[in-house]
């Protein structure tokens, strides 16, 4: 099948777990795979869609060292010594491979081609019941399932308030408007309206205050269940942000990285919903006691915070985790352990251990904190350290 190369690269989902991209001709094993496929498949030779991008669509594209091959979740590795053809790297910003002499041809992203998915066994993870919604999701929508979440973007149009609310396409699952915090964020924001063939695409960002006027501060994330946190990731496309009655943040996907803008709260936009992987299951629990000859310990009323009682659970439980807010706890007496995982094994691993009630997580780093506390009672709220890396989710059971 051929496919513009924003459509391709979010196509490449025919092997749940594996965080399929377009395929990285790094070295010369690589372009051989890709001739002998091209050779048993294609009816013709042909060019195929590679994972180069730019690095900074607004820096020169005729550098050789602004392109890198990039993975699924915005992440890239550098693309140096490749075999461009004449006049390349020139001024569009997509890459395909010409096989029958091994050079690499800018192309404009809209123009149909092949594509080769490539699918690493180092970037495997189990397959959750999120990946499996979200698969099934894209005969109707462009989605993205990448770190544990999935990415739905809208093309009907509402108003931010409308919008906000309207993240209701997978059962069992709180959708939001996203709030890119990172350049990878940021890339996953663009990609999905991209494939789409959208232009302004609302996030989950805006003015607290509907009546400010200043056009480049005091822009919050913003949901329609957690409290606001303020930005200071804000990546503005050439001309933004406007001035006037323009308080809600839309991204221009086709001006990574400077891809911010502002629009309306109550004009008509396209926008984009994300899933996390926080969901109510039900789990078989044994029965839990505790030894008598040692001490439990419990949250306090008067204020102070102390890792929580271990539960009492017997027979079949229902286990189910939710986003509280924004921020970490820096007391190493309420972290139960502290580990680099996904976040979906971030949460598997609390889901499992009896004496977790919620985790930390910052998906920069892949840092996981599980916690041993429960985050928003009395006394433990207040030792919270607020800060827009880290989530911080509950863990409840029943």
């Amino acid at each position: 099948m051929k496919l513009p190369q924003n459509a391709a690269k979010i196509s490449c989902n025919h092997i749940l777990g594996y965080s399929g991209h377009l395929h990285h001709l790094r070295n010369a094993a690589a372009q051989a795979v890709t001739k002998e496929l091209i050779s048993t498949y294609s009816p013709s030779t042909i060019y195929v869609w590679t994972g180069l991008e730019p690095i900074n669509s607004s820096a020169a594209l005729t550098d050789k060292n602004n392109w890198a091959h990039y993975y699924r979740d915005g992440t890239f590795v550098s693309a140096a010594n490749l075999s461009w053809a004449s006049g390349d790297p020139a001024t569009n910003k997509r890459v395909v491979h010409r096989p029958t002499d091994d050079v690499f041809i800018t192309q404009v992203e809209s123009n149909n081609f092949y594509y080769i998915c490539e699918y690493e066994e180092a970037l495997k993870q189990p397959v959750t019941d999120l990946e499996k919604k979200c698969f099934n999701l894209t005969s109707s929508f462009k989605t993205l399932f990448v770190n544990d979440a999935c990415y739905v973007v809208h093309t009907e149009t509402k108003t931010y308030n409308d919008s906000k609310v309207s993240c209701k396409d997978i059962s069992g699952y709180n959708g939001y408007l996203p709030y890119p915090r990172t350049m990878s964020e940021l890339w996953i924001a663009s990609a999905v309206p991209n494939a789409a063939g959208l232009s302004w695409t609302r996030l989950g960002i805006a003015h607290k205050n509907a009546s400010s006027t200043d056009a480049y501060n005091g822009y919050y994330y913003t949901t329609s269940t957690n409290q606001s946190i303020l930005t200071t990731f804000l990546p503005w496309a050439t001309g933004q942000p406007g001035i006037g009655d323009y308080h809600a943040v839309a991204v221009k996907p086709d001006t990574y990285p400077l891809s911010f803008g502002v629009v309306m709260f109550t004009t008509l936009y396209p926008f984009l919903c994300q899933y996390d992987y926080t969901t109510t299951t039900s789990t078989t629990t044994p029965t839990t006691t505790t030894s008598t000859t040692t001490p439990t310990t419990t949250t306090s009323t008067t204020g102070t915070c102390a890792p929580a009682p271990v539960p009492t659970i017997t027979g079949s439980a229902t286990s189910w985790f939710y986003r509280y807010t924004f921020g970490h706890f820096t007391n190493p007496s309420y972290i139960l352990n502290e580990s680099t995982a996904s976040q979906s094994m971030c949460l598997i691993m609390c889901q499992r251990n009896e004496l977790c009630f919620g985790y930390t997580y910052n998906s920069g780093t892949s840092n996981c904190q599980l916690l041993a506390i429960i985050a928003n009672e009395l006394g433990c709220s207040s030792q919270l350290t607020v800060d827009s890396q880290f989530e911080t989710f509950i863990h409840e059971r029943q």
